[in-house]
């Protein structure tokens, strides 16, 4: 039996293999690296199956632009590897978000996600703000939010 999903910080360079292979495959390490990664605000979590990184999630103090004027809290470069996907892992990186977002005081928690996965973040309560939108050579988005306080717990 396998150990249960582990959440813990990690940094922002050990974000950067899964960065590379599931948003930024055959591409350059720059355009994996994020601008606010080494930012004393900015929070950077990997989900561990038996002691392996199989996800991350980075979280940067960043005003929603549908909602200026409101602490906010950006989730950027989320991923799992393809061989944990359904497995929860996903789910227990938003929740760790979740839970520092409550703990900071930050009421939304806001990303732009891939269409694609607008399924998985909506069954944890986030809601689309506007249109679909491409983000440039990386393809389709929407920008999604949530209030951390009103979001699931388990």
């Amino acid at each position: 039996m396998t150990d249960p999903i582990q959440v813990r910080p990690i940094t922002a360079a050990e974000t950067l293999p899964l960065r590379m292979s599931v948003l930024r495959p055959n591409r350059p390490v720059d355009v994996a690296r994020f601008p606010e990664d080494d930012a004393p605000t900015t929070r950077h979590f990997g989900a561990f199956r038996d002691g392996q990184l199989v996800g991350i999630a980075s979280l940067l103090r960043a005003e929603m632009p549908e909602r200026p004027g409101m602490p906010a809290i950006q989730l950027r470069g989320m991923a799992t590897a393809p061989e944990v996907r359904g497995q929860g892992f996903g789910r227990a990186l938003i929740l760790a978000c979740l839970a520092f977002a409550r703990e900071h005081g930050r009421p939304l928690l806001w990303c732009n996600a891939r269409t694609g996965a607008v399924g998985f973040y909506r069954k944890l309560g986030f809601e689309i703000v506007g249109t679909e939108f491409i983000v440039p050579d990386v393809g389709p988005h929407f920008r999604m939010w949530v209030r951390p306080n009103e979001a699931a717990r388990v």
